[in-house]
């Protein structure tokens, strides 16, 4: 699969050895003129499509971690050969974003010392207002048979250093608002941009190690670690989920007409018919997910049930907090134990068999 192009300016003054953006983005036009704006090939909005300097990166697998060790390579090659200054890779839409950039970022470390530096430096995610609008605020307008597209760019936008919006200019004020409102939700520490016309000026969290430090400060990570989880709606209890209540909840009880537009929830979920192993929560507009997240019950850093947040406009609260207690183990379920546990209907997808060793 080809999951990004790399561009290059040979213009610019470069710094020592390579420093690295990534750009991911829904739409391939928007995605490819950011690239070339950010790589100084392209003079404005109006640029033909001429080629730019570099190369296609491909990769024979659907992999995103795959896919960054065989970006890692090339950088490194790239850089062994002579090259410098900024590189901007953009990456396709299926790309999974924070996987490609801690694979890389670890790589490159890894690497550190042995040639010229190599260095992941921003990661800047290119969102339209209408799209964030349409599949995370507004999903009704959304195709109802599109179980992907909300995910990837809730992904984008919570996982970036800058976030570059296409059509600020043009959007409806009450929508731009709204989308604004919710990216500072999402990922409260990016810098938030129109299409730019050369390269970035460094945001707050752009340079070496800027995957793992949004690793930790990402919108819904901040508000577990806070107090009072500001303005997110931020559920915990111990025990855990009955799974058919709970997958019955999210059909009829967890919709806008009942508790408001849910735009963004994630999270770590304990089912009772899974008690050994946390699923990784996810909901992007009206899609939801819902994963092994490779923490077992007994890891020293496992939540003690349920760590759920939401983030959404005009939220009735107690709601959604009432929906999900209401998924919750009973007193006597809790005391029947797992071997009536095992017994409970699960119409969750089934997780892949983890071996330990």
């Amino acid at each position: 699969m080809d999951h990004g192009t790399e561009h290059q300016d040979p213009t610019r003054p470069a710094p020592p050895g390579l420093s690295v953006t990534l750009v991911s983005g829904l739409r391939t036009d928007t995605r490819t003129l950011v690239c070339r704006r950010l790589a100084g090939t392209a003079a404005g909005a109006g640029a033909g499509p001429e080629p730019w300097p570099g190369t296609e990166v491909t990769d024979d697998t659907e992999d995103s971690g795959d896919f960054a060790l065989v970006l890692a390579d090339r950088l490194l090659a790239m850089a062994r050969d002579g090259s410098s200054g900024r590189t901007v890779v953009g990456l396709e839409p299926e790309a999974d974003l924070m996987e490609v950039a801690f694979v890389l970022e670890t790589e490159l470390d890894h690497q550190r010392g042995d040639g010229p530096a190599v260095e992941l430096h921003d990661l800047v995610a290119v969102v339209s207002v209408q799209d964030v609008h349409r599949w995370l605020l507004s999903p009704a307008a959304a195709p109802a048979t599109d179980h992907v597209t909300a995910e990837f760019l809730a992904s984008q936008v919570e996982f970036a250093t800058v976030v570059v919006l296409t059509d600020a200019a043009t959007a409806p004020p009450d929508q731009l608002d709204s989308v604004l409102w919710l990216l500072r939700r999402l990922n409260p520490d990016a810098s938030v941009t129109d299409v730019p016309t050369g390269p970035l000026r460094a945001a707050r969290w752009s340079g070496r190690g800027c995957a793992r430090r949004l690793g930790q400060r990402m919108g819904w990570t901040r508000a577990l670690a806070g107090p009072d989880g500001g303005d997110a709606l931020v559920f915990r209890n111990p025990r855990p989920f009955h799974p058919e209540r709970l997958f019955e909840a999210v059909r009829h009880d967890l919709v806008p007409h009942r508790v408001g537009r849910i735009a963004r929830s994630r999270g770590l979920v304990q089912l009772a018919t899974r008690a050994g192993q946390y699923g990784s929560w996810r909901s992007a507009g009206d899609t939801v997910s819902f994963d092994p997240s490779g923490i077992s019950s007994w890891d020293p850093d496992a939540p003690a049930g349920q760590e759920l947040v939401f983030f959404g406009e005009r939220l009735h609260r107690e709601h959604v907090v009432g929906a999900l207690h209401a998924c919750l183990l009973t007193d006597d379920e809790l005391l029947a134990g797992p071997a009536a546990w095992a017994g409970y209907v699960d119409p969750f997808p089934v997780w892949p068999v983890q071996h330990h060793h």
